[in-house]
């Protein structure tokens, strides 16, 4: 099943993504804005990390494609709880498509999957207080900063927070009715 956005469909990573998502996960400036460890890995590496993520019931990854088809980013959702219904949202967009609003459609057509098919309550996101533009974007999509964690990540030599940040399904709903974004072009 694909999950279709304005502009973008969401669906099951395939091998054919590997070689794109390798590169993407390769990139310094990109692997930095990154929550997580990033260290530089093989495509037999990125072909192992295909084969474990096969059998994870608590991560549903995505990749994103353009209306032309194009690889442009991977998302989905991690630490899925389906018990107290909530989950982390993350997302990846290649730097040739960063600054098309591109993100900001991954987040709410994600919301929207995660609150309408999913039952969730609440998605979570953790952004790396150095990257402004990932947190201006799930404030845009409606996303209130809860706090910080304190000195989380080290890059570049330097501590950075990692700001928690997260969306209810009312919030959601509100912004959706009161912006119209399911219905406005954009």
């Amino acid at each position: 099943m694909n999950i279709k956005g304005k502009r973008i469909t969401l669906r099951a990573i395939e091998s054919d993504d590997l070689p794109v998502l390798h590169s993407w996960f390769n990139d310094p400036e990109i692997a930095g804005g990154l929550g997580g460890i990033h260290f530089p890995s093989s495509l037999n590496q990125q072909e192992k990390w295909f084969e474990r993520i096969q059998s994870d019931d608590a991560t549903i990854r995505l990749s994103v494609q353009n209306d032309e088809g194009t690889l442009i980013g991977y998302s989905g959702f991690w630490q899925i709880d389906w018990r107290d219904r909530r989950a982390e949202h993350a997302l990846v967009v290649g730097k040739e498509f960063q600054g098309r609003k591109y993100g900001q459609e991954i987040i709410m057509t994600c919301a929207r999957y995660g609150f309408d098919e999913m039952g969730l309550h609440r998605v979570e996101a953790t952004v790396l207080e150095t990257n402004e533009p990932s947190l201006k974007i799930y404030r845009t999509c409606g996303f209130t900063q809860e706090g910080a964690l304190r000195e989380h990540a080290l890059r570049g030599g330097q501590w950075v927070n990692r700001i928690l940040l997260s969306v209810l399904e009312e919030e959601y709903r509100t912004l959706v009715n009161e912006t119209h974004y399911w219905e406005r072009e954009d």
